[in-house]
């Protein structure tokens, strides 16, 4: 039976694409796809990258990724560095590291409207208790004695208006306008 890197050359081929057409599909280069189709899976990472090009490939193609994927399993199981998923994390835990996982696996869509709904209730009782105490202050009558005393402060510039500076032209009465003739 011919290996997965062949079987997926032999499409391709049939179907006129070429390694950039692949590549430029599955987002990776041209030699990492001839890797894929060479059985030369050192290129990657983990065995984890490879299955998930390998299905990606076959999608490309209209080819049934299922039994190509078994294929493949056997195929890592050959070779001791892609044989197993690396560990992700070796070692204890830390708080950062619990406190994100817990948040990932929360359903926010039935929390967030909860704690938004909470905040918004907290809002509305502060200023309610605000409100309350300050028509309490009003009614006891205590808020007099805690205002300040008055202190007038007169201003700085004061107009001074003195007789002596007053022109010396003689004030005439103010005659009212009678329907009189004159003469």
């Amino acid at each position: 039976m011919p290996s997965v890197g062949d079987q997926l050359r032999a499409a391709r081929e049939e179907q006129g694409k070429s390694l950039e057409d692949i590549g430029e599909a599955l987002k990776i280069r041209a030699d990492h796809v001839l890797a894929l189709e060479e059985g030369d899976f050192s290129k990657f990472d983990a065995p984890v990258f490879v299955r998930g090009f390998i299905r990606s490939y076959c999608r490309i193609l209209h080819l049934d990724s299922a039994p190509m994927v078994v294929q493949l399993n056997q195929e890592l199981g050959g070779t001791d560095a892609l044989a197993s998923d690396p560990a992700l994390s070796p070692g204890k835990k830390g708080f950062v590291d619990r406190l994100t996982l817990f948040l990932t696996r929360v359903n926010w869509s039935i929390w967030l409207p909860l704690l938004v709904l909470i905040l918004i209730a907290s809002i509305v009782w502060t200023v309610v208790e605000a409100k309350e105490a300050k028509r309490e202050q009003l009614e006891s009558g205590n808020w007099i004695e805690n205002l300040p005393a008055a202190v007038h402060k007169p201003s700085r510039v004061m107009l001074e208006l003195k007789i002596n500076d007053l022109p010396d032209a003689p004030v005439k009465p103010a005659t009212t306008n009678t329907n009189s003739a004159a003469p």
